[in-house]
C-alpha cells in the first residue's frame, strides 16, 4: 500500500479530519486537513491516535512526522481537535492557515472585526443563562473557547515547538513555492481564499453591517473585546416597562444571531481550498466553501463563485478524480448543475451552474463514473444536513455511492424529509470512505 495514494476521512461525526498520504521517498508525504467536530472529543482523540500509528518516525526519538497541517477555517467542526496534548508527540513540518486568520493581514481588517463582534455577542449569549434552542446552541458553539485553544496551538505552540512559522495562504500559491518537499509528479495548488479577503468576500455592504452592529457590543477590533455582550438576562432598567424591555431584549438577541449567522457563512467562504495533483489524479478539498448566485466584483461573494471566476479556464476546467463534498452536504455548499436548477435558465453560460458539470461530469451513456466523493456529516446532530438534492446531484457522477435505504428505514428517516428533493429519493447518495 505504500506505493498507493491514500485518502482517509476519519469518522468524527459532523466534522472534518482528513489524512492524505502521497507515495514517495522518505516514506512519502503526509498531510492532515482539519481536525474538528461538533460535540464531544472521543472520536477526535481516537482519530489522532490512529493517525500517529500511520505516520513515519520523525528525527527526534519518540516523535512521528507530519509534513503538513492545513486548517481550512476557524469553525470548531474543523479545528476543535487541534489539542496541544494530542499533538505533543508529532513533529509538524509545515502549517497552512487561511490568509483571513493572519492577525496582521491588511486586506482582512473587515473580516477580523466581524469575527470579533460575532464572537463577543455569542459568548455573551452563552453566559447569559438563557435557554437556547438547538439551532442557536449550534451557532454559539462556533465561537467557543476551544477555537482559542486551537488558534494558539496552530499559530504559536506548534510553530515554536517545531521551529517553523505558520503560513497564511491564499489563491495562486503552490506547495513548491511555499517550500514543501513534495514527492515526484506531485503538485499542490491553493485555489482559495483570495489574498484581498475584504474585497471579494465582504464587499461594499459589509461596511453598513459593521457600523450598524458595533454599538451593540462595543469596539471589538482584532480580537475578542474583554467586555461581554449585554447580558440578555439582565434586569430591566427603571426607565422602561418590563414588556418594552423584553421586546428590546428580543430584538438585540435576534440582531446578534443574524449577525453571527452572516459572519459564520463568511468564515466558511474563507476556507483554504486545495487541489492536489499526483501523477494523473486530481483531488479537490473545498473545506466549507459556499456558493451564492453569480460572481460580482467588489460585492460579497461565495467562495465557489470567486474560485470559478479565477479558475474556470484553468485549474477547474478539467474533471477531478476525488471531491470532498463541502460543508457536510449543505444545500449552499455544492453548486447545483444547470439541468437541475430552475434559476439556471436565466443564468449566463459559464456561470456558477456549470461548475459541477466541469469538475464532476455525468458519465456518458454506457459507461460508469470513475470519480469518487466523500462527505463528513451527521444528520442526527443537525437535521438540514446532508441536503437530499445535493446528494442526488453528486451521486449520479461518482462511483462510490452506498445504498443507505435500509439504514434510513431502520431509523425511521424518510428520504424525502432530507431537503427539497421533489420526486427524487435518496437511495444511493451517501458516500463511502476510501
Amino acid at each position: 500500500m505504500a506505493d498507493k495514494l491514500l485518502i482517509r476521512v476519519y469518522n468524527v461525526g459532523c466534522g472534518d479530519c482528513i489524512y492524505i498520504r502521497i507515495p514517495g521517498p522518505q516514506n512519502g508525504f503526509h498531510i492532515l486537513i482539519d481536525c474538528g467536530k461538533k460535540g464531544g472529543d472521543e472520536l477526535l482523540r481516537q482519530a489522532i491516535e490512529h493517525l500517529r500509528g500511520e505516520l513515519p518516525e520523525g528525527k527526534a526519538e519518540g516523535k512521528k512526522r507530519l509534513d503538513l497541517i492545513v486548517a481550512t477555517h476557524r469553525h470548531e467542526d474543523h479545528i476543535k481537535g487541534f489539542n496541544p496534548d494530542w499533538f505533543a508527540n508529532i513533529a509538524v513540518r509545515n502549517i497552512w492557515l487561511s490568509a483571513a486568520m493572519d492577525p496582521k493581514h491588511p486586506q482582512a481588517e473587515g473580516v477580523r472585526k466581524m469575527r470579533a463582534i460575532a464572537t463577543q455577542a455569542m459568548r455573551g449569549l452563552m453566559k447569559s443563562g438563557r435557554a437556547l434552542s438547538p439551532e442557536v446552541e449550534l451557532l454559539t458553539s462556533l465561537y467557543g473557547v476551544s477555537n482559542d485553544v486551537a488558534d494558539n496551538l496552530l499559530m504559536e505552540k506548534l510553530p515554536a515547538a517545531n521551529k517553523i512559522k505558520p503560513m497564511y495562504v491564499h489563491r495562486g500559491q503552490t506547495g513548491a513555492e511555499l517550500g514543501l518537499p513534495l514527492p515526484p509528479n506531485t503538485a499542490v495548488h491553493i485555489l482559495a481564499p483570495e489574498e484581498d479577503i475584504d474585497h471579494y468576500y465582504l464587499g461594499e455592504e459589509a461596511d453598513a453591517m459593521l457600523k450598524g452592529f458595533r454599538g451593540f457590543v462595543g469596539d471589538a477590533e482584532d480580537g475578542v473585546a474583554a467586555s461581554a455582550a449585554p447580558a440578555p438576562a439582565a434586569a430591566a432598567p427603571a426607565n422602561i416597562s418590563a414588556a418594552d424591555f423584553r421586546v428590546l431584549q428580543s430584538r438585540m438577541i435576534s440582531n446578534a444571531l443574524a449577525f453571527a449567522a452572516k459572519e459564520s457563512s463568511i468564515q466558511n467562504n474563507l476556507s483554504v481550498v486545495l487541489l492536489i495533483e499526483w501523477n494523473t489524479r486530481r483531488l479537490l478539498f473545498v473545506g466549507d466553501s459556499e456558493w451564492e448566485g453569480e460572481f460580482k466584483n467588489g460585492r460579497h461573494n461565495g467562495s465557489w463563485n470567486v474560485m470559478w471566476e479565477k479558475h474556470k479556464e484553468g485549474l477547474l476546467q478539467r474533471p477531478v478524480d476525488f471531491l470532498k463534498i463541502g460543508h457536510h452536504g449543505s444545500i449552499n455548499a455544492t453548486p447545483p448543475p444547470r439541468d437541475e436548477s430552475p434559476a439556471a435558465k436565466k443564468a449566463p453560460k459559464g456561470g456558477v451552474y456549470d461548475i459541477l458539470d466541469a469538475i464532476l461530469p455525468v458519465a456518458k451513456a454506457g459507461t460508469t463514473p470513475k470519480a469518487q466523493a466523500i462527505i463528513s456529516t451527521e444528520r442526527e446532530f443537525y437535521k438540514p444536513i446532508p441536503e437530499c438534492k445535493v446528494m442526488v446531484d453528486v451521486a449520479r457522477r461518482v462511483s462510490n455511492t452506498v445504498n443507505y435505504g435500509e439504514r434510513f428505514a431502520t431509523k425511521g428517516i424518510k428520504p424525502e424529509s432530507m431537503g427539497h428533493c421533489g420526486a427524487q429519493k435518496l437511495d444511493t447518495a451517501v458516500f463511502s470512505a476510501m
